[in-house]
């Protein structure tokens, strides 16, 4: 990171760790050689951009601290939701059919520092949406990229794990416990869905608390556990039916499982048809991104529209260009928030450090 930004570090530190501070819900359902994935987002704040974003950019990892960065190209497009910024994903599809999302965990452990160059721990999400075609490709990664450990500054909070899948179906929860990599994949993943809880503890709580035949109408209670029970259990249920009905089924699952006013974002990726459905707590109206509308050609400028946005009658979602002057105009205001400033203070140099990230990023040139 330059140095005229290491005042950033801790106050990137704070955002990051913050964005994990609520429970969410994700799961996979599939069937007939359908695929689903379903996810809660469980947060302060509903705002936020759906990016799309082009093959063949060039990128350097936007870090914390003085770490190598990564450095990679991206060879797939995709679609995120983000809050932060470009580059700072939820979660999101690429083109590929593969999907990540990210869920809290307060266990996580770090590796720490070696020779990998590192990542922080949304844009990891980009790095694997930009880089891989499977949950194989995902896992490979880990042998050349190390999630940078934000442990020295925020012990007990910056913790994440990840749920993925890809259009074959396949599926694997990646966590990161005392300093290793744990992955539950194929056998291993009796059921594919992630809460709050470590993926083993969730399973064990199963084994003590066998899933009923018929799933009750809702999760008996918010705990991670409980919300992790429902979602297993309707997760087994899942009959495939009309796509429609599927995505419908998806959409109750996420209800079954919602923490109230505090579920801001409900996705289902469609990923066999290559669709996003998705909802927002002040606009209900269910939207769908089609990929098959989207251009993510190199050389294309990033585009995005506000995630509250709804399209027009007998239209797609309008997307337009995110220049540097409009994401710094989204920056400002939800930076500006009140609510947000009373959480994390004044995040101007986050702003301007991910700004001036983002301009050294440029098109790959021929066999890239």
């Amino acid at each position: 990171m330059n140095s005229r930004f290491k005042s950033l570090r801790p106050l990137l530190i704070l955002l990051l760790s913050a964005h994990t501070a609520l429970p969410c819900t994700s799961f996979v359902q599939q069937g007939k050689g359908r695929v689903y994935f379903g996810r809660n987002l469980d947060w302060f704040w509903e705002d936020g951009i759906v990016v799309i974003n082009p093959r063949d950019l060039q990128k350097t990892a936007f870090l914390l601290a003085e770490h190598s960065p990564a450095k990679w190209t991206a060879r797939f497009g995709s679609v995120t939701f983000n809050q932060f910024g470009r580059e700072l994903p939820m979660g999101g599809m690429n083109e590929a059919g593969l999907v990540v999302e990210n869920m809290q965990l307060g266990e996580t452990g770090y590796a720490a520092p070696d020779s990998r160059p590192a990542i922080n721990l949304v844009q990891w999400i980009q790095y694997q949406l930009d880089t891989c075609r499977t949950v194989a490709d995902i896992l490979a990664t880990d042998k050349d990229l190390r999630v940078e450990n934000p442990a020295a500054a925020l012990p007990a909070i910056a913790r994440m794990h990840y749920l993925v899948c890809d259009a074959s179906g396949d599926c694997a929860s990646i966590e990161f416990l005392d300093g290793k990599t744990v992955v539950h994949r194929g056998a291993a993943m009796t059921c594919p869905v992630l809460a709050n809880d470590t993926y083993d503890t969730s399973t064990n709580y199963l084994v003590a608390n066998p899933l009923a035949t018929e799933p009750p109408p809702r999760a008996k209670n918010r705990s991670s556990l409980a919300r992790f029970a429902q979602a297993a259990a309707r997760t087994a249920a899942f009959h495939p039916s009309q796509p429609s009905q599927d995505v419908a089924y998806a959409f109750d699952t996420l209800e079954q499982v919602n923490q109230g006013e505090a579920t801001v974002w409900r996705m289902v990726y469609e990923i066999s048809a290559r669709q996003i459905h998705y909802r927002t707590r002040s606009n209900p109206q269910a939207r769908t991104i089609d990929f098959k509308s989207l251009d993510f050609a190199g050389g294309r400028p990033v585009q995005f529209a506000g995630i509250q946005t709804s399209p027009a009658a007998g239209a797609g979602l309008s997307f337009v260009e995110l220049t540097e002057p409009r994401h710094r105009q989204y920056l400002e205001a939800f930076f500006s928030q009140p609510s947000v400033t009373q959480t994390l203070g004044d995040l101007t140099l986050l702003r301007e450090g991910l700004i001036l990230t983002l301009r050294g990023y440029t098109p790959a040139g021929p066999g890239k």
